[in-house]
């Protein structure tokens, strides 16, 4: 049986600094609250004078994830930062989305603390939610947690290492977590680890070139992991690829289609209801970014443009999938240094719908 222990923290080495620096500001420096109603009513200290209840606010960070819990049945949103002036002893954030508000869950305080660019997953089998690294400017990490929908478990075990920005996904066929690359310390990783519950084990295959994975998703129908783009640091040059990759447990395939354009920062979920994956936005960096609002469908041979009217472009959002109501929710992103987009969107298999923070 595994026990909570105190997590292990290290200091950045000036190149991960460097990195930082040119991937935050490709992402948010501000944030922009979007509102959340309470809970419960406020409750009176007289008659006359009723006393006014604050009412709590989802604040995105620089990075953030969401995946459906089946035993809560409900999405759920692990926030990182802002960063400004937020202690490295307050513990990481988790919101659930009921399709009209996000509401503040409970925190564990044997928790993980909070940190940006950590990597999530949810494992359907154990009905749990994997926590893997992530950073702080003052801090890079490398703990290994699960949430069990109440409290949070760290496992004492040997890992990836350093790592923020990595791509992770549950592998349904095989019962395992599958990790791919990020960064450590700075440099760009193209290597996998696979989590069985208890221990990581590195997998050795040859496969996509190191990178920041853009889409990473298991794909339910043609059972395999799915990757699409991403981007790489070398220096001063900034990389945004187009590739597709497949991996089935063993192997990786690169598989040659006309697709998506070069991006950083898309995400991809599996759609139950359509029986393809779904990947939106991103952005493609070179001198300057274009930001992204395409919808397209993977139907596990090639992929096809949606061509529907669709939120504001954006890089580095989130996506989930809510059975109970059958729809994509989306929120969060980027459309420019020093601007996070608070909005929250729903797909319902035809068009997108805004539900939170429109204007």
């Amino acid at each position: 049986m595994f026990t909570r222990i105190k997590f292990k923290r290290c200091n950045l080495s000036s190149g991960l600094r460097l990195v930082g620096m040119i991937v935050l500001a490709c992402v948010l420096t501000n944030c922009r609250p979007v509102s959340v109603a309470p809970t419960q009513p406020p409750a009176p200290t007289s008659t006359s004078t009723p006393q006014i209840q604050e009412i709590p606010s989802l604040q995105l960070g620089f990075w953030h994830d969401m995946v459906y819990h089946e035993s809560l049945k409900t999405i759920i949103l692990v926030n990182g930062g802002p960063e400004q002036g937020k202690p490295d002893t307050d513990l990481i954030e988790l919101w659930s989305w009921d399709g009209d508000q996000w509401s503040p869950l409970p925190t564990d305080p044997s928790g993980p603390r909070w940190r940006n660019f950590a990597t999530i997953a949810y494992d359907s089998k154990r009905d749990v939610l994997i926590l893997y690294g992530g950073l702080t400017s003052n801090t890079e990490y490398t703990d290994t947690w699960e949430w069990d929908g109440n409290e949070w478990t760290q496992f004492p075990v040997e890992g990836p290492g350093m790592r923020e920005g990595s791509g992770m996904a549950f592998d349904a066929l095989r019962d395992r977590v599958v990790l791919f690359g990020g960064s450590q310390s700075g440099k760009m990783m193209d290597d996998i680890w696979e989590w069985d519950g208890s221990q990581w084990t590195q997998i050795s295959a040859a496969g996509p070139t190191a990178r920041f994975p853009a889409g990473f998703v298991y794909d339910g129908v043609n059972q395999n992991i799915l990757l699409f783009g991403g981007h790489a640091i070398e220096g001063n040059n900034f990389t945004t690829f187009s590739d597709t990759w497949l991996w089935d447990g063993v192997n990786w395939e690169e598989v040659n289609v006309n697709g998506p354009s070069a991006r950083d920062g898309a995400r991809a979920i599996f759609d139950p209801m359509s029986e393809r994956v779904f990947l939106f936005g991103g952005a493609e960096f070179t001198n300057t970014a274009t930001y992204l609002n395409d919808t397209w469908v993977w139907d596990g041979a090639q992929w096809k443009n949606q061509q529907v009217s669709a939120p504001p472009a954006r890089v580095h959002l989130i996506l989930g999938y809510d059975p109970k109501r059958s729809v994509i929710v989306m929120t969060g992103g980027s459309n420019g240094p020093g601007m996070i987009l608070g909005d929250t969107w729903e797909w319902n298999g035809e068009a997108w719908a805004c539900k939170s923070g429109c204007e």
